[in-house]
This record gives structure tokens, C-alpha cells and sequence, in this order.
């Protein structure tokens, strides 16, 4: 008997995907546990798995589709099971996010919408529609008289859109040039960014900054160097040692260790150390669970794991989950200076700036030193300036005297 693939909820806060990648051709064979699809969340791109043994039968979602969390994308049976008719439906067109089984049949209660221009109006849409009419800022009275009247859905409310946007370009007082702007549509990571950003500009947040001396960090690793890579199988970073130092200051900063909730400040007892990373749909930060209890060959090896799955959109859910800090190396891209937002829930992000030769008296003597600016914001409900101080204080003193920690 055929099995439905449906899309997971991969991370608290998800609602929908976009199908980056299927890994699997109708037809073929497919093992429990082996990666079925690559789905683009609010967070990250990540594998999804199959449940079930046997042949991929059907794909109902094609790459770049948005469906919502629990909706069918594919059926997985023996070769002759028989999908249900209403389930082997092509899916829309123009990206359209492929609907629940409800959908299909009769409009659910939750799928009636009051407008607020005639409180006694009721118009029938689906969620993908209504959320998107929302983000556009389109009354879905609107959309009815335009479509006629049938249950709205995402493509209605796109239409309706680019027909509006067309004759607000005819009447108005560009209508006789090229158009002055591209519009492009965000993914779910971009629009989970610009809401999470939303609360971190609503956090009351300040920030706190030190210059560094890194000549005792460079000999550190330079030392480290000379036979890392064929014992380990990579290149050591000082990403990777300044993340290890970072989650040992933490050690004696607990409030940055923190959240604040409605209900009391949470002080965590383990370091989970976000590391904010580039990849090619956005700014994601994995982490790296336990920081402060793993060896510096452990957490730098935890990183580069992450950074492949970054590369490759192979991280897993769990990767993206209970960071409690983040540290952001805006450096190694020549900035010098970086003031971040806080991650929520998070109370804090250290940002660390480029390396720049400074001149300096030793002995009387100008020399060249390598130093660097490290900035730490914070949630100001949860740290002092004097914990931020303290923080940057002892995190300045282990980069300038690296061993007791790195061994």
C-alpha cells in the first residue's frame, strides 16, 4: 500500500518549504533513512529523510515550490500500488504552494476570511493565500472581485498583485520609462531573517568593544600548524581557536550565557556556540553543542563539519537548534569593525574585526604588532556594562595568552 511523504515541521518556528532539491527520481528504489528531498526552511536548507522502504511512485512537488508544513509531496509504495486520484493532482504552476487534502474538497472554517472592508463579506482563501496577501499589503475582497467568486488561492492573489502593479505603473508618473527597480520575491529564509531581525531591533541592546594583541594567538597556531592538517585532515583556523577561547570567557559571564523570559532570566549551564556562517541562500548560524567541554581538535572539527554541510545544504535540523551564544568573524571579509544585532533569544554576539598591523614603542623602539577589535552586543535586560566589561576583559586576556587553553 502507498505511503504519503509529507513535509515535516523541521524547526519550531517553520510553517512552510521550499523544495530546493530532490535527491531521489520518480521510479527508483528508496531505503528507509536515506535522504529523499532538500527542502529550504526558515533557517537553513535541509535533508529530509524517507520513513518507509520502496519506490518513489509519485512527485507531487516540483524544485522551487513552496508547500505548507504536513502537505503530501510525494507518495512512496510497491511498483503498481495506486495513488488516490485527488493526491496524484499536478501541483500549480508559477511556484504555487501545493494545498492540504482540505483543499481539495469543501473550504475548511479556518479558510474564511471576514474582510475588514464589509464585516458581513466572507471570502473563501486558502493559508498560503491569505498569508501572502497579508505580507503585500492586498485586501482579499479585492482579489474576489477580480478572480470572480471561487476559493482563493496563491496564484489569485499573485495575479491580482501583477495587475495592480501594472496599472500603477500605467497611471503613474513612470509609466513612460524602463522600470527603475527589480522586484525579487524572498525566500523563507529571508523572511524568518527579517522577522528575527524585527525582534532583535526590539530588544533594548548596547554593545561594548577592546582592541587585541594577537601575537601570542598567531605563534600558538602557527606552532599548532606544523603537523594539524595531516593529523586531523583539515587546515586549523583561528576561527576555530577564537571559538574555543570565546566559550571559556563564557565560563566566568554566565548573563551572556542567558535568555530573558516573562518568567526570570535562564542562565543555561552548557555553551552552545552558534558560529554564523555565508552560504549561498543567506546567513545561517549551526552550533556547536557543549563548546567549553570539547578540545580544541573536537570543537574545530564540529565546525568544519558544519561548514560542509553549509556548503553542500546538507544540514540537519538539529545543527540549526539551541544556540545560546554567536560569534560572527566578519574579519576574514576585511571588516574592520562590526557592531551586530543580537540573535534572539540569545543575550549576546561577539563580532570579530579584521587583523591590521599597529605601530607601537617596545623599549623605546617603534614596532608592528597584529591586533584585531572585538565588539560584544548584548541584551541590556540581561547584562550590565560591567559584565560586558568583565566578558571582553577575559576574553582579551586569553587571546593574548592562549596556552592555559589550548594545551
Amino acid at each position: 500500500m502507498a505511503t504519503q511523504v509529507i513535509l515535516p515541521k523541521l524547526t519550531y518556528e517553520m510553517e512552510e518549504g521550499r523544495i530546493a532539491e530532490w535527491l531521489c527520481e520518480e521510479g527508483n528504489a528508496v531505503a528507509a533513512g536515506q535522504a529523499l528531498f532538500v527542502v529550504e526552511t526558515d533557517k537553513a536548507s535541509v535533508e529530509v529523510h524517507a520513513e518507509e522502504t520502496g519506490t518513489l511512485l509519485k512527485v507531487l512537488v516540483p524544485i522551487d515550490a513552496t508547500v505548507l508544513v504536513g502537505a503530501a509531496v510525494a507518495w512512496i509504495g510497491a511498483p503498481g500500488d495506486t495513488i488516490p486520484e485527488a493526491e496524484a493532482l499536478h501541483p500549480p504552476k508559477e511556484q504555487e504552494a501545493v494545498s492540504s487534502p482540505q483543499d481539495i474538497t469543501a473550504a475548511s472554517p479556518q479558510d474564511m476570511t471576514v474582510t475588514s472592508r464589509d464585516p458581513e463579506a466572507v471570502v473563501v482563501a486558502s493559508p498560503v493565500a491569505k498569508r501572502l496577501a497579508r505580507e503585500l499589503g492586498i485586501d482579499l475582497d479585492d482579489v474576489q472581485k477580480h478572480v470572480g467568486q471561487k476559493r482563493i488561492r496563491e496564484g489569485d492573489v499573485r495575479a491580482y498583485a501583477d495587475a495592480r502593479s501594472t496599472a500603477m505603473d500605467t497611471d503613474g508618473p513612470e509609466a513612460d520609462g524602463d522600470a527603475e527597480f527589480e522586484l525579487i520575491k524572498p525566500t523563507p529564509l529571508q523572511r524568518a531573517m527579517a522577522s528575527h531581525l524585527s525582534q532583535a531591533a526590539a530588544i533594548p541592546q548596547a554593545a561594548a568593544a577592546c582592541e587585541v594583541n594577537l601575537t601570542s594567538l598567531e605563534l600558538s597556531r602557527n606552532e599548532l600548524l606544523a603537523d594539524w592538517e595531516a593529523s586531523h585532515g583539515f587546515r586549523l583556523s583561528l576561527t576555530h581557536m577564537l571559538a574555543l577561547l570565546v566559550a571559556h570567557a563564557l565560563e566566568s559571564c554566565p548573563t551572556l550565557n542567558a535568555t530573558w523570559t516573562d518568567e526570570g532570566i535562564r542562565l543555561y549551564r552548557t555553551i552552545n556556540l552558534g558560529v554564523a556562517m555565508a552560504s549561498d541562500r543567506g546567513l545561517v548560524v549551526p552550533v556547536v553543542r557543549g563548546a567549553n567541554q570539547r578540545s580544541l581538535a573536537e570543537l574545530a572539527g564540529e565546525i568544519v563539519r558544519l561548514q560542509r554541510a553549509t556548503m553542500g545544504n546538507r544540514l540537519r535540523p538539529q545543527d540549526l537548534e539551541g544556540g545560546t551564544f554567536t560569534i560572527t568573524n566578519v574579519g576574514m571579509l576585511g571588516i574592520t569593525l562590526s557592531i551586530p544585532l543580537v540573535n534572539p533569544p540569545q543575550s549576546g554576539i561577539l563580532a570579530i574585526g579584521a587583523k591590521r598591523d599597529q605601530l607601537v614603542l617596545k623599549d623605546g623602539q617603534p614596532v608592528t604588532i597584529p591586533v584585531t577589535l572585538i565588539t560584544v552586543s548584548f541584551d541590556h535586560r540581561v547584562v550590565d556594562g560591567v559584565a560586558a566589561a568583565a566578558f571582553l576583559q577575559r576574553l582579551k586576556e586569553l587571546m593574548e595568552d592562549p596556552r592555559p587553553v589550548l594545551g
